[in-house]
């Protein structure tokens, strides 16, 4: 009975005229991939079919601020939001205060959003303080949930300070729906990422059902993080099982968030669900929240990586280069295709110039990209693995994601595209969620390729011997902590 009422929630989407169709995953089958290829996304847990009309991809910061005050003005039943935090500044505030004038004009409209707790918290005037006029005046409409990471907790939550206690794990999911247009992006709701930071943003519209299975995401963590009253106090949700804050209940909270997210994908599995006629276009989504032994996004990941031939040519990603281990493992020893990974450089990095400890991250990363230029060099692979630096004046890096090409194509047929950075805390510490979306559609494809062109024409490949002229001598305390410290950057 339980399942019947998920899915008839999930599927109940808000066009009447509209009725989801549902497949076996082997219908997915597409000309554009080859066979290995082919049975991976076979493997894949769920997938939307998407028409390529109702999907833009967004290269231009204020250009995704723009969509998302657009789409907050005309917004008539939910808004839903997954994101680190709110900043706030101007912009942040403009936000605000249309939300707010959505929500009093529109007792219809629902609004949910999901933040991490502990950077939510960060100051005086932050996230919860931002938010609190809505919640105030419309709290019947507007729910503010703050996810708090298990790993924080006793001894460790009391003596580590702002900043520092969001080393051990973070709320980092990243969705923005509204109604059933759904943006999935990895940047935040911060003025630098509508200005200058760099990242992505692919926007999906008329797709009712995919954005039903984000909203649904969203509620599934909130049931198991604190919601915020119009008195700015903080509770777990009723339903929630032990408290992450305390070191006697957080096995007991682990084994109840883990179940609930175990149960949230137990209805999601091998199903394919057409969100419009004769769809060219399918999205996969994955989410990992390695904290709670939710692991299929590395699974994926991990998959995808041994389906390429030597033929192929993959790009990939990351505002913070600090790849797992397992993920260098593959990229330099097992796979077989050509592969380009763009990093930040460290003036591009946005750590850079930060006070105190935190002004050495930006090096700390370099060091890795040294260590991962040697293990490259190492085996040989230099003919096919390059690393890229993305440096442009006055501009941070923060995008994140993959293309793929398969043999013979200038154009790439699949994406991946979300929150994660594909290194260790992404794995091991946060919540994450990124989907893969593969298309048939040239167009599509073209808007792909111009994406990671421009990306990529701001970058510079970099090998040893350009990392050892570059570098300022590191002191010794530096490369102490980003050994022992990369399992948290």
């Amino acid at each position: 009975m339980r399942r019947h009422l998920y899915n008839e929630q999930l599927f109940n989407t808000h066009s009447s005229n509209f009725s989801p169709r549902l497949y076996s995953a082997k219908r997915l089958m597409s000309s554009s991939l080859h066979n290995s290829l082919q049975k991976w996304c076979e493997s894949l847990p769920l997938c939307f079919g998407i028409h390529s009309k109702n999907i833009e991809v967004v290269c231009k910061p204020s250009t995704m601020y723009d969509k998302i005050m657009g789409y907050i003005k005309t917004s008539k039943k939910r808004i839903g939001v997954a994101s680190l935090y709110l900043g706030n500044g101007q912009l942040e505030m403009a936000l605000v205060s249309q939300l707010k004038k959505s929500l009093e004009s529109n007792s219809d409209l629902k609004a949910h959003i999901l933040l991490d707790f502990t950077r939510g918290s960060r100051g005086d005037n932050n996230s919860r303080t931002m938010l609190l006029p809505c919640i105030a005046e419309h709290s019947n409409q507007m729910k503010l949930s703050l996810y708090h990471t298990p790993n924080l907790k006793g001894a460790m939550k009391r003596v580590l300070p702002d900043r520092f206690n969001e080393l051990l794990g973070l709320q980092h999911m990243k969705a923005y729906i509204f109604d059933d247009t759904i943006i999935l992006s990895g940047a935040n709701l911060s003025h630098d990422y509508f200005t200058n930071r760099q990242d992505r943003c692919i926007v999906i519209k008329d797709s009712p059902q995919l954005c039903d299975y984000f909203y649904s995401l969203i509620e599934t963590v909130a049931g198991f993080s604190y919601q915020v009253d119009a008195q700015n106090k903080s509770k777990l949700h009723d339903s929630c099982k032990g408290d992450p804050t305390k070191n006697s209940e957080t096995a007991k909270f682990v084994k109840h968030a883990s179940s609930r997210v175990e149960e949230f994908l137990s209805y999601n599995k091998m199903s394919h669900i057409d969100c419009c006629e004769k769809p060219d276009t399918w999205v996969y989504p994955l989410i990992q929240m390695g904290s709670f032994s939710i692991n299929q996004d590395q699974t994926a990941m991990r998959s995808l990586l041994l389906s390429d031939r030597s033929d192929d040519k993959v790009y990939m990603s990351t505002a913070y280069f600090n790849p797992s281990h397992e993920y260098i493992d593959l990229i330099t020893r097992h796979c077989h295709g050509e592969y380009h990974l763009l990093t930040a450089s460290p003036q591009a990095n946005g750590f850079l110039n930060a006070k105190g400890i935190a002004g050495y991250i930006p090096m700390g990363y370099r060091w890795y990209e040294k260590f991962f230029v040697e293990y490259v060099n190492k085996y040989n692979q230099d003919h096919r693995v390059k690393l890229h630096e993305f440096s442009r004046k006055n501009w941070t890096f923060h995008s994140k994601g993959l293309w793929f090409y398969p043999k013979d194509s200038r154009l790439p047929t699949m994406t991946a595209i979300g929150s994660s950075n594909f290194g260790y805390r992404s794995i091991h510490l946060d919540l994450e969620a990124q989907v893969i979306l593969k298309t048939d559609n040239q167009e599509l494809q073209q808007s792909l390729h111009l994406e990671k062109n421009e990306l990529f024409s701001h970058s510079a490949p970099v090998d040893g011997e350009f990392l050892d002229c570059k570098d300022k001598p590191m002191p010794i305390w530096t490369r102490m902590a980003a050994y022992f410290g990369r399992y948290y950057f």
